[in-house]
């Protein structure tokens, strides 16, 4: 019954759908002829973008290129800071909070603040000229989530598509969850696809690879990224998360149906899972309203989510709160490190 609703449902939402498909369409025309100006920066940009409305797993992917090129080129990475209290171009500080400057970008801060400037700015044009000019010295901009951006044109485009729902199978919203079109990844340089399981048969990336390219130029490199977890981790450092003792998860990401299947394959004794909305800005009240269903057992969240619910906690309540923090793998890793710094060396020198 259900299913059959939502098909019903497409059926009606389709007109919209290409009513918009239209429109993004031409929009992309104007920028591809000329008649909207697209500006690319003096500085060389790297944009790690998206054509759906998320999960797609930009933020480690990020944290990916900060770890390979921060120490060769004076960085920073620039990120819209979205669902943030404050506007305009804001240099994240010892001051800056999740709620000032975004949870993506308070991640950044407080794990690479020794290596890169963090800056939020909704327009991106904007916030590079800002960057450039608050720090002469700086190399090199990692844009956060700037692919339907037209108005900057990057040196160097990264797009990614999530393995179980590739962008090449999806519709714009509302019939999908694309906000823009499938044409546009043929503004990509490289293509990665996201979240692959442990393993993915030769046949299938050559089935991938294939469907991509009928949207991107033939020469496009795709590669294939897998999430991996590392240990849990308390909130303070201190705390050693006791597997055998009954736990609650909490979630306030995209698509947690990967972290909850992670969590359950380490047989932990998941009583509860509690799920926010994307980007969901805790209070006090959210607090306290989880450690009542929580009755005393372990939490367990993402780190996106520790960072906003680090600082809303006291210092006993902080001892219950663990987090799982992840990093991305590359296939053909070498290729890729390789394909990045050739084009920024290139450019720079």
């Amino acid at each position: 019954m259900r299913l059959v609703f939502s098909r019903i449902l497409k059926i009606v939402l389709f007109p919209l759908t290409a009513l918009l498909t239209g429109i993004v369409y031409v929009r992309n025309w104007l920028y591809d002829t000329g008649l909207l100006k697209s500006s690319q920066p003096e500085v060389f940009t790297i944009n790690v973008g998206n054509l759906n409305l998320g999960g797609t797993g930009k933020t480690p992917h990020v944290e990916y290129l900060v770890k390979l090129l921060a120490d060769s080129f004076k960085t920073s990475i620039l990120s819209r800071g979205y669902k943030r209290s404050t506007k305009g171009f804001l240099i994240a500080d010892n001051t800056a909070t999740a709620h000032s400057i975004g949870d993506e970008p308070m991640q950044y801060y407080q794990k690479f603040s020794n290596k890169v400037n963090v800056v939020v700015c909704e327009d991106r044009v904007a916030g590079v000229a800002g960057i450039q000019a608050k720090f002469p010295d700086n190399q090199l901009v990692i844009l956060d989530d700037a692919f339907q951006h037209r108005r900057i044109a990057p040196h160097f485009n990264i797009l990614l598509s999530d393995y179980s729902r590739p962008f090449y199978q999806d519709y714009l919203v509302p019939v999908g969850k694309l906000r823009d079109i499938r044409q546009s990844a043929k503004r990509a340089n490289v293509v990665i696809i996201t979240k692959c399981p442990e393993y993915v048969s030769s046949q299938i990336i050559q089935e991938m690879i294939a469907n991509i390219k009928v949207y991107t130029t033939e020469n496009t490199p795709v590669f294939f990224s897998k999430i991996r977890y590392n240990a849990i981790c308390g909130y303070n450092h201190a705390e050693v998360f006791e597997k055998k003792s009954p736990c609650m998860v909490v979630t306030a990401i995209a698509k947690p149906e990967v972290f909850w299947q992670y969590l359950n394959a380490q047989s932990l004794t998941i009583e509860k899972t509690v799920d926010f909305p994307d980007h969901f800005a805790f209070t006090r009240n959210e607090v306290d309203n989880l450690l009542n269903q929580a009755l005393g057992k372990q939490i367990i969240t993402t780190e996106k989510d520790m960072v906003k619910l680090k600082p809303l906690l006291n210092e006993v309540e902080i001892r219950r709160f663990f987090y799982v923090p992840i990093e991305i793998t590359l296939e053909n890793t070498e290729k890729f490190n390789q394909l990045v710094l050739e084009n920024i060396t290139t450019f720079i020198s």
